[in-house]
């Protein structure tokens, strides 16, 4: 009797620890470029620069990872220089595996998803039914027939509903006077008062002495 209780609990436990992995498997249906544009937060070209994964339990869900991307086209949202967005860890969870280092055309959502067990504490999300494409190193606006790292190229559709790109904003420029604080001063300048101040000693000196006789 033990024995077989014994055999009951390791099942149990063995579908508590597969369960997670093998229940979330994704299915996409196949959407056209306006309906992922229509259904985006913030589309953008980007490449990207770092990838951390959420704290977890051993035996909970696997937590999300949240990649950081530098932004060089934007296509809707607002038109940031870096862009932060949260996707599952899995593909059978419907996670999307970014390459850091790697260009991609990102469609990324934000609101209640419905995908993470865990929250990831970013406000923008992805996943692998989004249209997220892996594009070559580059920095341009997309144009029909790009080639991109799967070997599809880039549909006359999907560039017209993207629209018009805008360049991410730029660091904001230092200000003249804060610029002129940082500069050296030449030391020509030294010499100058230098000159100066001991030109006047002597024509004081002078002055004065010419006053005595």
């Amino acid at each position: 009797m033990k024995h077989r209780l014994l055999v009951i609990l390791l099942l149990v436990t063995a579908t508590l620890m597969i369960a997670p992995g093998t229940a979330c498997a994704c299915s996409c249906a196949p959407l056209p470029p306006a309906e992922q544009m229509k259904k985006a937060a913030a589309v953008f070209t980007g490449t990207v620069t770092a990838a951390r994964r959420l704290d977890g339990g051993p035996l909970g869900p696997t937590p999300p990872v949240v990649y950081t991307f530098r932004a060089d086209q934007v296509y809707k949202g607002k038109a940031s220089a870096e862009f932060e967005l949260a996707t599952n860890a899995d593909e059978a969870a419907c996670g999307y595996r970014f390459v850091t280092g790697s260009r991609y055309l990102v469609f990324a959502s934000s609101g209640e998803s419905g995908l993470f067990a865990i929250d990831p504490g970013v406000a923008l999300h992805t996943s692998l039914c989004a249209g997220n494409r892996m594009l070559y190193p580059g920095g341009e606006p997309l144009r029909a027939g790009d080639a991109t790292q799967n070997g599809e190229p880039l549909t006359a559709d999907l560039v017209t509903a993207l629209g018009t790109a805008t360049g991410p904003a730029a660091a904001l420029p230092v200000p003249p006077s804060a610029r002129s604080l940082g500069e050296p001063i030449s030391p020509w300048i030294y010499a100058g008062a230098t000159v100066a101040g001991l030109a006047l000693a002597f024509a004081g000196w002078w002055f004065f002495r010419r006053r005595r006789a």
